[in-house]
């Protein structure tokens, strides 16, 4: 399996996968100032209505990245308080199923009448950014299950989520789970939670642990 999953490891793979995906937009910025002096004279840039569009989406593509860095920094250092909900967690899903939709549907059985103290967007966000791991580290079909177990007895909710087929030879996480992965990661942890990926080639199985009340911390 390589190095150790340390804190100090996942760190650094957080940052590379940081890395990797802001080139993206960075690259279609590149991309839109060269067609538009193509198309300009005189040396000024000019942009028609498709290009305009393609500058503005990476550019809010740009701004989501740094908006999840400075937020997940501030959860890793405890800076950044906690909504405290409640919040319904099959509500929750759903809502995270819409954000990634049609790209990516997770296949779940709707829990009911599960709801704790959690903070209903950034679970909604970090529900659909272990989707869409699962789905980047597993067969990349597009659909991911989900299964949900209420742990009652043990005031904590259990969430798996599931990509492709498990194979013999285990993988290490890295970089390539996406910075999605490394940020839904770092909100289960602040809510005391836990977060363990089983990974083999292409199969992902996430499984989160959140309790039903936030531990207590810093603001």
């Amino acid at each position: 399996m390589g190095e150790p999953e340390t804190e100090e490891y996942f760190r650094r793979e957080a940052m590379g996968a940081f890395a990797h995906e802001v080139r993206t937009p960075l690259t279609s910025i590149r991309m839109v100032m060269e067609l538009g002096r193509r198309q300009s004279t005189g040396g000024q840039l000019v942009l028609d209505r498709e290009l305009s569009d393609m500058l503005s989406t990476s550019v809010d593509d740009l701004q989501r990245l740094a908006d999840d860095l400075q937020e997940a920094s501030r959860l890793e250092r405890g800076k950044l308080a906690i909504g405290t909900g409640p919040c319904d967690l099959a509500a929750a899903i759903a809502a995270a199923n819409d954000l990634i939709l049609p790209r990516i549907c997770m296949e779940c059985r709707p829990p009911v009448g599960v709801e704790g103290a959690w903070d209903t967007a950034r679970l909604v966000r970090s529900v659909a950014g272990f989707a869409e791991s699962a789905n980047r580290m597993g067969d990349g079909s597009g659909l991911v299950r989900v299964r949900v177990k209420s742990e009652v007895p043990q005031a904590a909710v259990a969430l798996q989520f599931e990509s492709g087929v498990r194979g013999p030879d285990l993988r290490p996480i890295a970089a390539d789970a996406g910075f999605s992965y490394f940020r839904s990661r770092l909100f289960v942890l602040a809510m005391g939670g836990t977060v363990t990926c089983l990974r083999s080639e292409r199969h992902a199985t996430i499984s989160v642990r959140i309790p039903y009340a936030p531990r207590k911390g810093r603001d």
